[in-house]
């Protein structure tokens, strides 16, 4: 979902997201007033603060996995609709510790908010499975 990662460091992640008319959630949200619904701005977020998350355990070629565990004080300011490029913003808010990260999310629309939340995830290394 996220289209570029254009900073990234220990502690924070800058992401973008181009909003087109493509996308399929705007066949039904909403007929003749198309608006990118809050819980793909929540998912955005939280795919930007995965790549946070598994930078800071050496990168995805090491084999981990995030895992969402609680998404607080979730608030959309603004619509946001096609045409939009929506950037994200993920921060740590306290360090990394036995796998859990709690993080804060801004995602913004040119200068404004358009939607902000508290998310906490889980780093949990991935087993080794053979599929069957």
């Amino acid at each position: 979902m996220v289209d570029k990662i254009i900073d990234l460091s220990d502690r924070h992640v800058v992401g973008i997201k181009n909003i087109t008319f493509n996308e399929p959630c705007f066949t039904g949200h909403f007929p003749d007033n198309p608006i990118f619904p809050g819980v793909l701005q929540l998912e955005a977020l939280a795919q930007t603060g995965g790549v946070l998350v598994l930078n800071n355990q050496g990168g995805p070629e090491k084999k981990f996995d995030t895992y969402f565990l609680k998404i607080d004080n979730a608030r959309f300011k603004q619509k946001v609709m096609p045409g939009d490029t929506m950037i994200m913003k993920m921060e740590l808010t306290s360090p990394i510790r036995r796998g859990i990260c709690e993080m804060k999310g801004t995602a913004y629309v040119g200068n404004k908010i358009v939607c902000e939340a508290d998310l906490m995830a889980q780093i949990v290394p991935r087993e080794n499975r053979e599929v069957k």
